[in-house]
């Protein structure tokens, strides 16, 4: 009975590492993503952001800007998402095929209310700059707008969060399926 028992105490450590393996594989950045839902949908991640630490995000591109990225460093602090964008690789909304003329910048909480941030800076292709949120909870979306000063996303999505970069980080991430304007 004690051999069987140290059998199996030593084929524990080994299931714990595959099952680590499989769940950091299927939950890495890049394979975890939001997408286009039916309609006017979109599933997009948000994440819970802990107070006074620093988490670093992936923005990846939808269809039609597969090329583009990007990262967003959070900080939640104050009552305020304060956050540093770096997008590159974006091409300008007409060369991207969409209807819109500028790109927005959005966060939208897990209770789906979506704030405008405001006009992507330049062009997109190289973009820096810095802004605050309100949410402590939120996914970002950069969406090509007709109007910047638009109430709620279209339809055209550039760019999605993904999850954080920092593979010990362990916070909440829920699924959003928002509606979007078309």
């Amino acid at each position: 009975m004690k051999k069987y028992y140290m059998q199996r105490a030593g084929r524990l450590p080994r299931a714990a590492v595959v099952a680590s393996l499989l769940w950091s594989i299927l939950l890495s950045p890049g394979s975890l993503r939001a997408e286009r839902q039916s309609g006017q949908g979109w599933e997009l991640l948000a994440v819970a952001y802990p107070a006074d630490r620093e988490v670093v995000v992936e923005l990846g591109g939808a269809a039609r800007t597969l090329a583009a990225k990007g990262l967003a460093k959070v900080k939640w602090h104050d009552k305020a998402a304060a956050m540093e964008l770096e997008i590159e690789g974006l091409a300008a909304p007409a060369e991207a095929g969409f209807a819109g003329t500028q790109y927005v910048l959005w966060a939208v909480d897990n209770d789906k209310r979506a704030v405008n941030l405001g006009l992507v800076p330049g062009s997109g292709k190289q973009a820096k700059w810095k802004l605050q949120g309100p949410f402590r909870i939120f996914g970002l979306l950069v969406t090509a707008e007709k109007n910047p000063q638009a109430s709620a996303p279209s339809n055209d999505v550039a760019l999605e969060s993904l999850l954080p970069t920092d593979p010990n980080l362990v916070v909440p991430v829920f699924r959003v399926d928002l509606q979007l304007a078309p």
